[in-house]
């Protein structure tokens, strides 16, 4: 495991196979985000993939409105440690809350569970290097109809996530999935965009009232 996260954080930019390289521009534009805005010191940050990027009501339905917006496109785990400095370090957050989604979906180049935990460890270990003790929350990844023929397996991964936070001092894990399920277990396709992915404002609004409460409890430890 140690040397398969070696390979995958030893990026070569002209044999990139991943296309670590495609966010960019976004990141770009953060940099410039972080030249300009300013921040007051009870800000937290959400940061992650898609499901964070397009929760544009974020700040009304987590009733925070101290929020640093930090969310890319279909980013991986992996995308994320490539420039979790660039993105986290500019600023002095509270807490931080990430949610990443696209490590396990039913294709190709899909990680095992254990390679998710281990891609996360080494993101709170980057993080770890200039805020030691901050607190730190896993947004559980939730369910979809478009990735349900591998929801055991994001379940597994979910679940190894979990305990590992629970062993650490000042991880975090906040469930949610459950509040996406219906009664025949499986996902309430009102809460979805067209996509069968990514929640619509219903589901943002059901999502921000489940994790209100512990992200204030978290934000002020």
């Amino acid at each position: 495991m140690a040397a398969w996260l070696y390979a995958q954080l030893k990026i070569n930019k002209g044999k990139n196979e991943e296309g670590v390289f495609r966010w960019e521009n976004e990141i770009k534009t953060f940099d410039s985000l972080n030249a300009r805005e300013k921040y007051a010191d009870n800000a937290i940050m959400f940061l992650g993939s898609s499901y964070i990027r397009m929760w544009k009501n974020i700040r009304k339905d987590v009733c925070y409105p101290e929020i640093i917006h930090r969310g890319f496109g279909g980013c991986n785990l992996r995308d994320v440690a490539y420039y979790v400095k660039r993105i986290v370090y500019p600023h002095n957050p509270k807490a931080l809350f990430i949610y990443v989604g696209n490590d396990i979906t039913a294709g190709e180049k899909d990680k095992t569970p254990d390679q998710v935990l281990e891609l996360f460890r080494y993101i709170v270990k980057v993080v770890r290097e200039k805020y030691p003790t901050i607190p730190i929350t896993w947004l559980q990844i939730s369910p979809s109809e478009k990735r349900w023929a591998v929801w055991d397996k994001i379940t597994a991964a979910n679940q190894l996530i979990e305990t590992y936070c629970q062993s650490q001092p000042n991880l975090f894990y906040i469930a949610s999935a459950d509040k996406f399920l219906g009664n025949d277990g499986k996902p309430i396709a009102k809460y979805y965009r067209d996509d069968k992915l990514h929640y619509n404002e219903e589901g943002y609004k059901v999502w921000g009232k489940n994790i209100v409460n512990q992200v204030k409890e978290i934000s002020n430890k």
